[in-house]
């Protein structure tokens, strides 16, 4: 991942529009005064590898702005898509517990995340309740999270599955007008094909529940909830 840390990384980190969904930003003032020095901001690209499975991560990463793609080895060997994240999520945070890490994660976007080493941190865990309570808090929304991408694929129909995707990736970026991944990611994520994902959108569109911005936005129009009733698509 390139390594891109603004001269004025202290300055960004206190007036960062993500700080209320990250670890340290939900902090007392005092608290993140003394993370503040140990923090490093830095940049990724599309496709860039942001965390391995399995490895025991030397920093926690969390996500300031972009889509990341978390990923878990199945039986077949294959690392199988299985969640999207987006602004607040904590990459590395087992590695805080002396624990590998359990998921992969890959850029689907370009974006940024803040960077703070385990070793140090893991320390002031140690003295610091207020810190403690924080990650147990990011560590009971990932689980929570994981459940919510767990249970898409139980929902009948690819355009629920879809819609349903949309709202937690809306929930995720903390808007109604999405990024929207590429069909390829999202076919991937869903398990199916791209021209699948492709009418699926349109199908959306065309009932009135997603508004097409542009290639790579869309808004959910306040009737998507519709798509969820018994006689909807």
């Amino acid at each position: 991942m390139p390594v891109d840390p603004p001269p004025d990384n202290v300055q960004r980190c206190q007036l960062c529009a993500a700080r209320l969904s990250c670890l340290v930003g939900v902090l007392p003032r005092a608290h993140r005064d003394r993370l503040d020095p140990m923090l490093h901001e830095l940049g990724f690209r599309k496709g860039d590898v942001l965390q391995t499975e399995g490895q025991a991560p030397g920093v926690v990463r969390s996500v300031k702005l972009g889509t990341v793609m978390l990923t878990r080895t199945g039986p077949d060997g294959v690392h199988h898509p299985v969640s999207l994240v987006g602004r607040g999520h904590l990459l590395g945070m087992w590695g805080l517990l002396d624990k590998p890490t359990q998921v992969g994660a890959q850029a689907l976007s370009a974006g940024r995340v803040c960077e703070l080493p385990v070793a140090a941190l893991r320390h002031t865990l140690h003295q610091d309740a207020a810190l403690l309570a924080a990650l147990h808090h990011q560590m009971a929304h990932a689980f929570g999270r994981l459940a919510d991408w767990s249970q898409i694929m139980r929902l009948r129909g690819l355009p629920r599955q879809l819609m349903a995707t949309l709202m937690l990736l809306a929930n995720e970026q903390g808007t109604r007008t999405v990024h929207l991944p590429s069909q390829v990611a999202m076919a991937a994520l869903l398990s199916t094909s791209r021209e699948s994902v492709a009418r699926a959108l349109r199908q959306l569109e065309d009932h009135g529940h997603l508004h097409r911005v542009d290639r790579w936005h869309g808004e959910l129009t306040g009737t998507h909830r519709h798509v969820f009733r018994d006689n909807a698509v």
